[in-house]
């Protein structure tokens, strides 16, 4: 039998406008893909069926930008125990990682200007075993974001010692 996952903290609601943001930049990535691929199919066979296909496409992603978003703020968790973080996400797959307290190597703190414009910062955890970040938290407040990087960076200098 597993054991239950410990109350985690959530992310502020100011993440969800993050993933919200981010998945229209997608749509807008994706759609302009499309479009540029219906041009070229168009200007080769002379045919108008070609622009069905960004229609879709934007159709699509409009409603996984509808509705992915809100799903993804509901299901992203993070928990500091007493010897590992947790840290749980995922929508279509859920995945809960236990980041060991002695393993981590370093933590950062990283702003892009979406997140700097509102306020919220992303936590990358590394350990020994991983050739990049093994753990991440994003869309958390940015004093939030820094006082957990203090309290595992600490963690790790009394671990050391």
């Amino acid at each position: 039998m597993t054991a239950p996952l410990p109350t985690l903290e959530r992310l502020p609601r100011g993440a969800l406008t993050l993933f919200r943001l981010r998945a229209l930049l997608r749509m807008g990535i994706y759609g302009a893909i499309a479009f540029a691929i219906a041009l070229a199919l168009s200007f080769a066979g002379n045919e108008h069926w070609p622009f069905l296909l960004p229609c879709a496409v934007v159709l699509g992603l409009s409603v996984l930008t509808a509705w992915y978003p809100q799903r993804a703020h509901e299901r992203w968790g993070w928990a500091l125990r007493e010897h590992d973080l947790v840290i749980s996400h995922g929508v279509l797959l859920h995945e809960v990682v236990s980041i060991p307290a002695g393993r981590i190597q370093h933590v950062d703190v990283h702003q892009g200007p979406i997140e700097r414009s509102l306020g919220l910062a992303r936590l990358q955890i590394y350990t020994a075993a991983g050739s990049g970040a093994d753990g991440e938290i994003p869309g958390l407040a940015r004093e939030t974001a820094d006082a957990l990087r203090e309290r595992l960076v600490r963690r790790e200098a009394d671990d050391v010692v």
